[in-house]
Order: structure tokens, then C-alpha cells, then sequence
């Protein structure tokens, strides 16, 4: 059975790679979440996820990163494939449901202008 989650190439890790998406990249941003973007020809599609303190407690923050990892690993197929994103995750994300993030996170990428006609 093959391995459901998101396989630890896909996560941005490092912070230069962070600083380079938010220092070269594009930005859009809905009510709950911001999307911060850069397309990088030459190096795997990859996406990292940021909740700051704001959210809320640990646990708070990682049931946030955990809803926005799954619908990312849904929805990764539909995008251009030479991507870095970082979804950073903004107050209200706390008191949204799994299908609130998930309909901003698509509109975001529709936004952004990041989905594949294929």
C-alpha cells in the first residue's frame, strides 16, 4: 500500500530556501491564508507551511499545518510542476474548517494563475 502522505522531498526545510520564495517569488493572500511563490525551472516542486504563534498553541498550530499539508498533497498534481510555495497561514485559519482552507487554498492557486490546463 502505497505511502498517503507527502513524501519529505516535497517540504521546503531550510530557511534560505524560505527567504529565497519570499525575497524572489510572487505573493497572494485571501482571508485566511497567504501564498507566497517562486518558480524554479531547474529544482523539484516542493511547498512549506508556516502558522505562526498567532494561531494558536502547538497543538492548534500543527492540526493547521497538518489540514493544509493534506490539501496541498490532494491538489500538488493540478499545479506547474517547477514551484516553490509557502502557504503561510494567517489568524483566522484557527477557527476555519478543512473545506474553508481548502476552497482558498484553490482560489489562491487559481489567483496566482499556478494551475495546469492538462
Amino acid at each position: 500500500m502505497p505511502d498517503a502522505s507527502l513524501p519529505r522531498a516535497r517540504i521546503l526545510r531550510h530557511r534560505n530556501d524560505f527567504e529565497a520564495v519570499r525575497r524572489q517569488g510572487r505573493r497572494v493572500a485571501s482571508r485566511h491564508l497567504a501564498l507566497n511563490f517562486l518558480r524554479a525551472a531547474d529544482r523539484e516542486r516542493q511547498a512549506g507551511f508556516i502558522v505562526p504563534k498567532a494561531c494558536g498553541n502547538a497543538v492548534r498550530r500543527n492540526q493547521i499545518k497538518r489540514r493544509l499539508r493534506e490539501i496541498y498533497r490532494h491538489h500538488q498534481h493540478a499545479l506547474t510542476v517547477d514551484l516553490w510555495s509557502v502557504w503561510i497561514a494567517r489568524r483566522g485559519a484557527a477557527d476555519a474548517t478543512f473545506a474553508e482552507l481548502q476552497n482558498e487554498m484553490l482560489a489562491l492557486y487559481a489567483r496566482a494563475g499556478l494551475e495546469t490546463t492538462a
